[in-house]
């Protein structure tokens, strides 16, 4: 459970763990399942050459205030919080749910490996290098989610799974006309 103090718990996930949910998971991508205490989850793909940078990126990213995020696993400068191996294998059936996540991972890939292979900075090109702002204050929370759903479920992944079904993703990929009619 996240305190009232943290807002947002962030989990940094090897790309050798996200394989086990997607088999066509690129190597060297790596995931950030960003979960808040208002009941969002937000998936951030990234390299794992750039786990170094992903605190502050994430931080500036999603606009929070650094003392009320806690990363797992540990992070120098940030808060921790204890995250059992049920509760890493329900966050990761929450992230096998939606397949759009493999396909961020996916473009992800190619388009930092583009920029590399043509001497581009990848953080430029694919518009990570994010301008310092001032952290937005979190609205307040909203109705409580029936405590009947999901009870095997740690309050802060059950507020995720009921609120939004499908995690929002730092980019959206625009759906083809073909895509809209399978809809």
């Amino acid at each position: 459970m996240i305190s009232d103090v943290e807002t947002t718990m962030i989990v940094l996930i090897d790309a050798d763990d996200v394989k086990f949910a997607f088999s066509g998971w690129p190597d060297h991508i790596c995931l950030a399942a960003c979960l808040s205490s208002f009941g969002t989850c937000s998936m951030i793909v990234f390299r794992r050459d750039e786990r170094h940078l992903m605190p502050d990126r994430l931080v500036k990213l999603l606009k929070l205030r650094r003392e009320n995020t806690c990363f797992v696993p540990e992070v120098d400068g940030f808060k921790t919080k204890q995250f059992l191996y049920s509760d890493e294998r329900r966050l990761m059936a929450l992230v096998a749910s939606d397949p759009v996540v493999l396909e961020e991972a996916v473009d992800y890939a190619v388009n930092y490996n583009y920029a590399l292979e043509e001497g581009l900075d990848p953080a430029k090109m694919l518009g990570l290098d994010i301008p310092t702002a001032e952290p937005v204050v979190a609205a307040p929370r909203g109705t409580m989610v029936n405590e009947e759903a999901n009870p095997m479920l740690p309050e802060f992944l059950r507020r995720s799974v009921e609120r939004s079904r499908r995690p929002i993703f730092a980019s959206r990929r625009v759906p083809t006309l073909g895509e809209l009619i399978r809809a």
